[in-house]
């Protein structure tokens, strides 16, 4: 009985030492988004609290100067343009990896630029002619999304994701589909 006791309080403490990790001391993480960058000329940067368990929260904060998207904006392609978005999110690990996992999100976004419109207006002599009418917008949006997370030497991050979400208040004025989409790397400390 002494030695079934003793091989299940070793199996017991190997467990342990297994599901232990130097990750588990680690609680903040920030990261860059590279593909933003690269891509869509944005500048986007992230924040992630760890919690026991498998949850975790943070908020990413992304500034857009696209000359593409304000080209697109100027010549009458597109209506709207984004600058500004706030999102903060809750995470949920998918998987029981501690230094490669998969997890799902969910994100609220705060989120703001510029918009124009095609205005029919009149002069003084009831004369009809149509005008471009620029204002700003500002909006508020859910989404989730999905996400792989792997670490290298227990501090540096690579994380890939995609999500999607719908802005709720000013759709009038506002992108239809807000959507979270990076490459990221980071430092976990």
């Amino acid at each position: 009985m002494k030695k079934l006791l003793s091989l299940l309080l070793l199996l017991s403490l190997a467990a342990q030492a297994q599901e232990s990790s130097p990750l588990d001391n680690k609680k903040n993480e920030f990261r860059v988004d590279l593909l933003s960058a690269l891509v869509w000329q944005k500048a986007s940067l992230s924040y992630e609290r760890f919690f026991g368990g498998n949850f975790s929260t943070g908020f990413n904060v992304n500034f857009s100067d696209s000359n593409q998207l304000n080209e697109d904006f100027d010549n009458g392609y597109r209506n709207n343009v984004p600058k500004f978005e706030f999102n903060p999110y809750v995470r949920y690990q998918l998987s029981k990896g501690k230094k490669s996992f998969y997890f799902a999100e969910a994100f609220a976004s705060y989120n703001s630029g510029d918009f124009k419109e095609i205005v029919r207006m009149t002069d003084g002599s009831g004369n009809g002619y149509y005008t471009t009418e620029k204002s700003k917008y500002n909006d508020f949006g859910l989404g989730g999304g999905l996400g792989y997370k792997m670490y290298i030497k227990d501090a540096f991050v690579i994380e890939f994701l995609a999500g999607f979400g719908s802005n709720l208040t000013n759709r009038d004025k506002s992108p239809d589909v807000i959507s979270r989409v990076g490459f990221n790397l980071g430092y976990r400390f």
